[in-house]
């Protein structure tokens, strides 16, 4: 029987989830608590592939792109997530199932056939979806210290939602926003929104796991 716990955080991009995986983990850490992270296109077989070829991929069809992304995660469920799980880590996953299953989902998958790829994979002792409002992600990206441009696909371009690139962000991330609200709830995921602080935030995401790792937890000795 797994004497660890798998945390999941999922959300669109610029809503904040790889910052909380890591300031989730470091916290936890500092407690005490044996930590490993994963995340979407990290896997050994499939991440270099995945994330050297996002372009090309971002063209394929819904089923293809399902089938890749679907094979990254089990791989890295095999050769990470389980046996950390039963050497009693807590793995933190930066997305897991939710996030390929919308994108698909959305552009016209089938959702029985996308959910299939994942029906035996470890289910999560907590879920936390994060979300903020379609402008304030976009104001993350255009203002955000990378000065990042918009992206096709996470604009929803290849949806013919509408021909400016700006507006099909917005119209496509509250698309995403509504479907993982939606998700959350069959669920019982917990929402938080990343509109507040940073230190906000990530004591709401602290506190709500508290039944989950709380019997872990050290206390920190100052001393």
């Amino acid at each position: 029987m797994s004497q660890g716990k798998l945390i999941v955080l999922e959300g669109p991009d610029q809503v904040g989830r790889s910052l909380h995986a890591r300031l989730l983990s470091a916290r936890l850490e500092a407690h005490g608590v044996a930590t490993f992270t994963i995340g979407l296109a990290r896997s050994t077989l499939m991440g270099e592939l995945l994330k050297s070829h996002t372009h090309h991929i971002h063209q394929l069809n819904w089923r293809t792109r399902a089938l890749l992304y679907a094979t990254d995660l089990h791989d890295q469920i095999l050769n990470g997530i389980e046996p950390l799980l039963e050497a009693g880590f807590v793995v933190i996953s930066d997305r897991y199932d939710l996030t390929p299953k919308i994108r698909e989902s959305v552009r016209g998958g089938d959702p029985d056939w996308i959910k299939s790829l994942y029906s035996e994979i470890p289910k999560p002792d907590s879920v936390i979806i994060l979300h903020c409002g379609p402008r304030r992600l976009l104001n993350r990206i255009m203002f955000g210290e990378k000065l990042e441009s918009l992206n096709n696909f996470e604009s929803g371009m290849d949806m013919g939602i509408s021909t400016s690139i700006t507006s099909s962000f917005l119209k496509y991330q509250k698309l995403l926003r509504d479907e993982f609200t939606k998700a959350g709830k069959e669920i019982g995921a917990t929402l938080i929104p990343t509109r507040d602080s940073v230190e906000i935030v990530h004591n709401k995401i602290w506190e709500s796991l508290q039944p989950i790792v709380g019997d872990l937890i050290q206390p920190i000795n100052e001393s």
